[in-house]
Parts: structure tokens; C-alpha cells; sequence
């Protein structure tokens, strides 16, 4: 009998509220990188890969659907095939490595410590901000994998093993979707449809934010307001508003505002406002952008800021996608995945689930180096009123954790 390799992926962000102090925390961001220069090393090794990841997928997915929401975890899907490829070998480890991002000198060794190291940052403790990340490898009662494997995911990615009988389908698609259910706080009830009796083991990863303004928006401020879908449609969204002092780039020749509205636990959220008409020309341009690149241009800045309070929902084939950017072989026939089990495996699904949810609180869930920057006069005024981009960075990792487009807001 052939036996499949399931691999679903499951995340979520989420809001709440809380108040504090953007300067303090910029300051104690500085403390905590310098502290942990050398501790972080490995991490550094893979920090380039997952933006360069991010940029690629998101790159890809805007091309191919011009008109639609996208919203995604480039370091859920990136940590979750990392786990995967540490059971690969050959053209399909390859794939996988190069499709992530990781250069050719980055060992499987290097990248496995990196995710630890990254893990480490992500799951500490946090009275200001709640991130976790979870694995888990759901495993087939009799099925014998190679030690190695099972002790890579352990020590490495803080997986939990827990066996399963995919024999009782319904019993077993029970079991899954209750793991994630409880690992993101109820947002995500029902991952799976169902569960094939071919399937070998079940592959986990989910991420848990929940991060809240350092200045939360006034709900009283909120009104209705008209946000422009395309040249011919708008519709009604609540706007937040707000004016206080934020990092600010207004970068005139990619034609867009950036702003980083930060999060209380060296957390922001980047938003990038294309000027009308310019929002592929941002896209395109966003791949010769790096996060230093940008963090050189914004300057801080007392402006007026309007944003929609809405919620958005995406849902992704990474078979799909991920094949087409060059992870071809894992998918198929030709997988290697032998570091895994002695039977012969493949991937034959790959799901990613997004959920965004921001409101008055917080959120719960092209050559730069030639940019010119304007000065802007107080009161610089951004309303974000049109489809624009939106980042979710950990400062302290310079990991991105979310990412995507908001072309259309639907009230929550």
C-alpha cells in the first residue's frame, strides 16, 4: 500500500490592549540584541532566509492573485518544511532548503539551531506580549520512524510526538483538530476535513499572537468611513484614528508611506500605503527591499493616522504554491524523505490557515538604496483608505512573523 505524509500548517493572530511607551521600548530593543550577540548566532543564519522567504512567497501569491486578500506566517511555513527537511535528503532536502531561502553555505545543521535559537526568543515568557509557537509530529501507532528523526524534532523544534490511529479516520481528525483548537486559543475549530486511513503521520506547526498597541486607537474616534476596493468600488469600513508619534518613511520614488506601529514587547506592525495606482509597482519593488533597508529610512514623526478595524481570513495550498517556486519533488513520487521512515513517503497535502484581526486595542492573532525621502510637515496625514500592506516584525529576532495584503477589509 502506498503511504501518504500529511503535513497541515496552522496559525493565527489575534488582539487585545494595552498602553506604553514606543521610546522605552526602541530602548530596551537595543539592550536585549547587544546582550545576546553571541547567543544568537546561529539564529543570524537563518534570519535572511525567512525575509527573503517572505518577499518570495508573497511575491509569487500577489502575481498570481491580483485581486484578493492575502494574509500568511512566513515563519510558521518556513519552520514547519524546515522540520520536514530534517527527514529529507538529497534533491528533495535541497528543494526544500533553497526554496526557503537558506544559501547553499547554511548546513542542515546551522538550520536546525537557527529554529531553535528562534523558538527560544519566540516562546520566552512575555508580560507584555503573547507569542508562542507549537509542533507537534501526530504519528501513526505502528509506524517505526528513524530515531534521529523523532530526536532532531525534539530537541530541535520542540516537537511533541503523539500517536494516532489512522485507521478510525473521524477519531483521528478529532484528535488533530482539538490539538490545534487548544494551541490556537479556539480560533482555528475545524483544520481538517478528514483523515485517509493511507496516512503515515501528520506534521504540525502553530503560532499564537496576541500583541496590543503601545497607543491604542480611541473607539469613540471610530467612524464609518469609505475604503476604495479598486477605481470603481468602495466600500463602508469602521476607521480607527489616531495622532501621536510614529516611525514614518515616505519613500517617493516606490510611491508609498511606510509606518511602524508598535506593539508593546518589541513587536510592529508595517504598514506599507502604496499611493493610488501604485500598488503593484510597490509589490514589485518590495524584493530589492531588505528590513535594515527600511528600519535606515523611517524617522520619527508626529502624524495623523487613520486604519479600517477589520478582520481577514486566508487559506493556502502550499502543495500548490510552494511546487511552482521550485519544492517540486516532496510533493511527488521522487520525495526523499528516507531520514524520516524506511517506507517510501510523500507530501500530499499542505495547508496553511491565516486569521487577522485588528481593532481599537492592538491586533489579536525598486532599488531602496535609491529612495528619496521627504520631510514631513506636521500634521503629515495618512489615511489608509485603499489596499494596502501589512507586516507583523519581532523586532528582537528581525523575524517576520505575518504578512500580507488587505485589499478588501471585512468588518469582524
Amino acid at each position: 500500500m502506498r503511504v501518504f505524509l500529511f503535513v497541515f500548517l496552522s496559525q493565527v493572530l489575534l488582539c487585545a490592549g494595552v498602553f506604553g511607551h514606543h521610546e522605552k521600548q526602541e530602548e530596551h530593543h537595543e539592550k536585549h540584541v547587544d546582550n545576546h550577540t553571541e547567543e544568537t548566532s546561529p539564529l543570524k543564519k537563518i534570519v535572511s532566509g525567512n525575509v527573503k522567504f517572505s518577499y518570495s512567497l508573497y511575491s509569487h501569491l500577489a502575481k498570481k492573485y491580483p485581486s484578493d486578500n492575502l494574509f500568511f506566517s512566513p515563519m510558521s511555513i518556513s519552520l514547519l518544511f524546515s522540520m520536514l527537511s530534517a527527514g529529507a535528503k538529497g534533491q528533495t532536502q535541497t528543494q526544500i532548503h533553497e526554496t526557503l531561502g537558506f544559501k547553499v553555505s547554511a548546513t542542515s545543521e546551522d538550520i536546525n539551531k537557527g529554529f531553535q535559537q528562534l523558538l527560544h526568543f519566540v516562546n520566552q515568557p512575555n508580560t507584555d506580549l503573547e507569542l508562542s509557537s507549537a509542533n507537534a509530529l501526530f504519528l501513526e501507532q505502528n509506524t517505526e520512524l528513524i530515531e534521529k528523526f523523532v530526536e532532531d524534532l525534539k530537541n530541535f523544534y520542540e516537537s511533541e510526538v503523539i500517536h494516532s490511529d489512522f485507521q478510525k479516520g473521524d477519531e483521528a481528525k478529532n484528535q488533530i483538530n482539538s490539538y490545534v483548537e487548544k494551541k490556537t486559543n479556539g480560533k482555528i475549530k475545524e483544520l481538517l476535513e478528514r483523515v485517509s486511513p493511507a496516512t503515515l503521520l501528520v506534521l504540525i506547526n502553530t503560532i499564537y499572537f496576541k500583541g496590543t498597541w503601545v497607543h491604542s486607537f480611541d473607539e469613540i474616534l471610530t467612524r464609518e468611513a469609505d475604503f476604495h476596493v479598486d477605481e470603481n468600488r468602495s466600500i463602508k469600513v469602521p476607521m480607527m484614528t489616531i495622532r501621536e508619534k510614529f516611525l514614518v518613511a515616505n519613500v517617493r520614488e516606490m510611491g508609498c508611506v511606510v509606518i511602524d506601529i508598535p506593539y508593546k514587547g518589541n513587536t510592529s506592525a508595517i504598514l506599507i500605503v502604496p499611493d493610488k495606482g501604485k500598488l503593484q509597482d510597490v509589490e514589485r519593488a518590495l524584493q530589492n527591499v531588505s528590513l535594515q533597508t527600511w528600519a535606515s529610512l523611517m524617522r520619527p514623526m508626529e502624524i495623523f493616522v487613520a486604519i479600517p478595524k477589520f478582520c481577514a481570513e486566508a487559506t493556502i495550498n502550499l502543495k500548490s504554491e510552494l511546487s511552482e517556486m521550485g519544492m517540486k519533488d516532496v510533493f511527488t513520487g521522487k520525495a526523499n524523505l528516507s531520514g524520516i521512515t524506511k517506507s517510501h513517503v510523500e507530501v500530499s497535502e499542505a495547508i496553511h490557515k491565516a486569521v487577522l484581526k485588528i481593532d481599537e486595542m492592538g491586533s489579536e492573532a525598486a532599488g531602496a538604496s535609491a529612495a528619496v525621502i521627504t520631510k514631513l510637515s506636521l500634521p503629515f496625514r495618512v489615511v489608509v483608505d485603499r489596499p494596502f500592506l501589512i507586516t507583523i516584525l519581532h523586532k528582537p529576532t528581525s523575524t517576520i512573523l505575518f504578512t500580507g495584503r488587505i485589499m478588501k477589509p471585512a468588518k469582524c
